[in-house]
């Protein structure tokens, strides 16, 4: 009994050890906010990754794609049977987008070129779920937008050949020309723009300019096909936009009909890759090599067939790795409480060589001894654990509220939203994770109250007594 008794009296009147509970307190709560918010970056960017693009991913080899996307769809099916759920053919390059900013300039972006069939994309993955169209006057929010193409009629109209084409009487030749007018300001092949493409972010207002609105046309200039490149050209109506919350994609990403990108590159028919859904709780690798295998003996040396985890994997392996090194130096904070531990428990038993002797003499057991200081290391872990913990957890629960704060009292931005488009901080809380912070915190604290404990416990009661 003696043995709590004395560690309950060191924690009340041993204000130093306060120190040491502040130190176990700050680095428990800082490595629970930090892995709870890089884990909550880690699981969106995982969730966006895997929305873009579908489960498994073929593709060929060269850029200028195959013309039999019948026969490798049907080698697919043949490889995973009825763990397929959806395919969808896509042809992809690299080219230049031309936006029209008034004046007859033109901003110059390179961008993706990415000719789908939007209901078959949106079959294969979360291509839907991105689409968006422009806020209407008095709209705060996005409203999503459907997987088309489809060029609405009032898109001419509001030109201003088309407002003039409908005060003039059809049978009228000059009408002609207005029609021409209108299919030369609005083409008829309809375009889905990456969001940060049509748009500039004003972090003052939060709001988005639209440099692109919807109905503006916008040129694409890209390679043909071929052993001697040629440059070729495309016009495309905005109809909606691609918002990920990926930056990389949203400001590189433009889909187009597939049909007429084939056309513009002389290549009817060609495709260069094909996305594949599995079905729910399928095994993705195993579907893949089957795949991998089928259409290596078909088709040798032709196609590459990957997940979307091994598609995106060395942006995950690096996000997983900075998570890794920062709990590595985060641990150092914790590590500091314990040094500090240990420095507080040796002046302790210093300074308390006599009280030792006492209690030695009065028939305490080396093993008393060694308790008295190893409790306090214990209930001294324990409180900064659970206080961290409590403070860490609270932290991660109001961190947007918090975020506000800090950008109100510094004022500027600490969370720029510009970047990854997220309308807050997400955050994860990890129960196991939670776990091993707190017991490795308390395993600190106890392991550095060892070496004062057994010095304590190995003194001699006379000797002690004549320490002075």
């Amino acid at each position: 009994m003696y043995k709590y008794l004395l560690c309950w009296r060191y924690l009340r009147t041993r204000y130093i050890a306060l120190a040491s509970i502040i130190s176990v307190m700050l680095g428990v709560a800082t490595m629970i906010v930090v892995n709870s918010v890089m884990a909550g970056f880690s699981t969106m960017m995982e969730e966006r990754l895997h929305g873009t693009l579908s489960d498994i991913i073929v593709e060929s080899f060269s850029l200028n794609g195959f013309n039999n996307p019948d026969e490798v769809l049907a080698a697919i099916e043949e490889a995973a049977g009825d763990q397929i759920d959806a395919l969808a053919p896509s042809l992809q390059l690299f080219g230049y987008a031309m936006i029209p900013v008034g004046g007859g300039e033109y901003l110059t972006r390179e961008v993706q070129i990415i000719g789908v069939r939007p209901e078959d994309r949106a079959r294969v993955s979360e291509f839907a779920e991105y689409l968006v169209h422009q806020p209407r006057e008095g709209q705060a929010d996005l409203p999503p937008a459907e997987p088309t193409f489809h060029v609405p009629e009032e898109f001419r109209l509001n030109t201003y050949a088309g407002q003039v084409y409908q005060r003039t009487d059809p049978d009228d030749p000059f009408a002609d020309i207005l029609l021409e007018d209108m299919a030369n300001l609005v083409p008829a092949d309809g375009m889905i723009l990456g969001y940060a493409l049509g748009t500039i972010h004003r972090p003052e207002s939060d709001e988005d300019l639209f440099i692109a609105p919807e109905g503006s046309k916008v040129i694409l200039h890209f390679p043909s096909a071929g052993k001697t490149p040629e440059a070729k050209t495309g016009e495309f109506t905005v109809v909606s936009y691609f918002k990920s919350g990926m930056s990389e994609y949203d400001s590189m990403q433009v889909f187009v009909p597939i049909e007429r990108l084939q056309f513009l590159r002389g290549q009817d028919g060609f495709v260069n890759q094909i996305q594949v859904k599995a079905r729910p709780g399928a095994d993705l690798e195993a579907i893949a090599s089957a795949i991998r295998l089928t259409l290596e003996r078909k088709w040798p040396t032709r196609f590459l067939v990957s997940t979307w985890e091994q598609k995106q994997g060395p942006l995950l392996a690096a996000v997983q790795v900075e998570q890794n090194i920062l709990n590595i130096l985060l641990s150092f904070i914790i590590a500091v409480a314990g040094f500090g531990i240990l420095g507080i428990f040796s002046m302790i038993v210093v300074e308390k060589t006599k009280d030792i002797g006492i209690l030695k003499a009065l028939g305490a057991s080396d093993s008393g001894v060694r308790g008295i200081f190893l409790g306090y290391g214990l209930t001294l872990g324990l409180v900064g654990s659970l206080v961290g913990m409590t403070g860490g957890l609270l932290f991660v629960r109001y961190i947007n509220e918090i975020e506000d704060a800090l950008s109100v009292m510094t004022g500027r931005k600490v969370f720029d939203d510009a970047i990854y488009y997220f309308p807050e901080i997400p955050t994860l809380v990890e129960p196991l994770t939670v776990a091993w912070i707190v017991g490795g915190a308390l395993l600190i604290a106890v392991a550095a109250s060892v070496w004062p404990a057994q010095r304590a416990a190995r003194m001699h009661p006379v000797k002690s007594l004549r320490y002075e």
